[in-house]
Formats: C-alpha cells, structure tokens, sequence
C-alpha cells in the first residue's frame, strides 16, 4: 500500500508561525519532528516558550479591576466580535469560562457570561453558565411573587424542555425564541406574539414613551386596561404594580402620574400608598 505524501514545507512554516511546537506539528501533519526543527532553523522562527504560569494565572494577569466589583479583560478579543479570547498552551479559552471554574471549581455548562450590566464583565462572582443563570432567575422569580411558568406555551411547547427565563424572571419559551428568529431570518413575519407567562403576556402589550410612562396597547374593558390569558381576565395595573414593587397591591392600583392608562410600575399606587400620599400633602397644606 503507497505511503500518504508528506505534508508540504509551506503547510508547516504556516503552523510554526502561528506558534505550534515541533511536536504538535509533527502529530497534526503526521510528519517526522526533525524535519520541523530544520525547517524552524531555516526560516529563524524562535522556539515556543514554555508557559510557566497556570491557566488561571494567566488569566488574573490580562484582568483589571473596576470599580463596583467588575472586572475588565484586557487580554486578546476575536477579530471579528471583539469577544474576550485567551490562547493557552496552543488551546483557546473563553476568560469567562476560565472565571466560572475559578469560582465554582467545575467546567461550565454552556454560554458563560455576566448578569451584572457590566459588559463582558469576566469577575468570577459575576458570571454564570446557562444553568446556572435559569436559577438564579427562578430564584428572582419566586422571591418577586411571580408564581411557576406555565407547563406549555401559547404555542403549545413544553416549557419543562423550552421555558427559560429574562434577568427579571420574566419567563419565555426558547422554542419560540428560536422560530422567530429563523422566520426573520427569511424575511417572514412571526406566527404570533410569544406568552409563556402572565408577565409576559403584560409586556408584549406595553409601549414606553416619554417621561417614564407606560402605555398600554391592549384591550380595554369598559375603558379600563384588562389583560386576558389563559381564559381569565387580569388587571394589567396589579401586574405592573407586582413586578415593580415586588408584591401584590392592597386594594386598586391606580397611576399616580395623571397619564391616562399609564402602566409604569413606579408611577401606580394601592391604597396604603394613596393614603401616606395624601397625609403628607395635609400635613404641608393643611387638610
């Protein structure tokens, strides 16, 4: 049987001036090491220097700390996205990977990144991989009142294999995520408006505008904004008012701001709200 021919000079000058070792040359291209070290000699490309320090060791080096706890990569980013990189022992490593497993002590499960608003924060407090990031948002869930995710969304997808959920907790269906991105991707129009939640639901029927208001864009009953999901009618003010303060309102909840039908969480009032709002405004003015 003939022998396979030998990789040529030029495909291992190439790899040996993108800082591959003779011996990683020699096993990719499957040709003998002394024939690397030759033609290393012969073009004066100097010997790969050993890395003395550890993967994380190097990592803490291309790091600077910012103030509130950040902190920025100030390594090697890709080309074309700018997203942090860090070459290794002739591997690549994602700084925020190397940041999870500093603080967890296990390899990531997926996307890494931070949830702090810093952007491409690499602070191992501060990033998370995708399962971990579902449960620090369930926990942001719950904590806010907001009650368990559907089992299916409106499209009918199981939300136990397709539910995720925004920083907010808000919850949303990856699948559908996933199919109007592919439908705008050829040009087509979604099937329909994703609600995997009741919070969800709120805020596809919301429209910031100036002033910090809310508009809803809903429906309205007898001039009222009212939501219906899953066959039972809501009031879109408690929602807001839940997802701003973090519990229910006690008694109506009602726009403080004079915006006709605003819908801004901070700007709504319940009654004991209402009522420390007008004790104030006797105590200055006088009832």
């Amino acid at each position: 049987m003939p022998t396979p021919p030998n990789a040529p000079d030029s495909a291992i000058i190439a790899l040996l001036g993108d800082g591959y070792s003779n011996k990683r040359i020699a096993t990719e291209l499957h040709v003998d090491k002394v024939r690397v070290a030759r033609l290393r000699r012969e073009h004066s490309i100097p010997n790969v220097v050993q890395q003395p320090l550890t993967l994380e060791q190097k990592w803490a080096t291309r790091t600077r700390p910012v103030e509130g706890g950040h902190l920025e990569w100030v390594g090697e980013r890709a080309t074309a996205s700018g997203t942090p990189v860090m070459r290794y022992k002739e591997a690549y490593y994602s700084p925020a990977a190397v940041a999870f497993e500093i603080k967890h002590g296990r390899p990531a499960e997926g996307y890494v990144r931070a949830d702090c608003g810093y952007k491409q924060c690499v602070a191992p407090d501060h990033v998370n991989d995708e399962a971990g990031r579902q449960e620090a948002r369930r926990k942001l869930r719950a904590e806010r009142g907001l009650g368990d995710p559907s089992q299916e969304c409106s499209r009918g997808h199981s939300q136990a294999e397709h539910g995720r959920f925004e920083p907010d907790g808000t919850a949303y269906c990856q699948m559908c995520k996933v199919l109007d991105k592919r439908a705008q991707r050829f040009g087509k129009p979604s099937l329909r408006p994703r609600a995997a939640s009741l919070e969800d639901a709120f805020r596809l029927r919301t429209k910031p505008t100036s002033g910090g208001h809310v508009c809803w864009t809903g429906s309205f009953n007898n001039s009222t904004p009212s939501l219906r999901f899953q066959h039972v009618n809501h009031s879109p003010y408690r929602i807001a008012f839940r997802l701003h303060h973090g519990r229910d309102p006690e008694g109506q909840a009602k726009p403080a701001c004079g915006m006709p039908h605003c819908v801004a969480g901070a700007h709504l009032e319940d009654r004991p709200m209402r009522q420390r709002t007008n004790s104030l405004y006797d105590a200055i003015f006088g009832a």
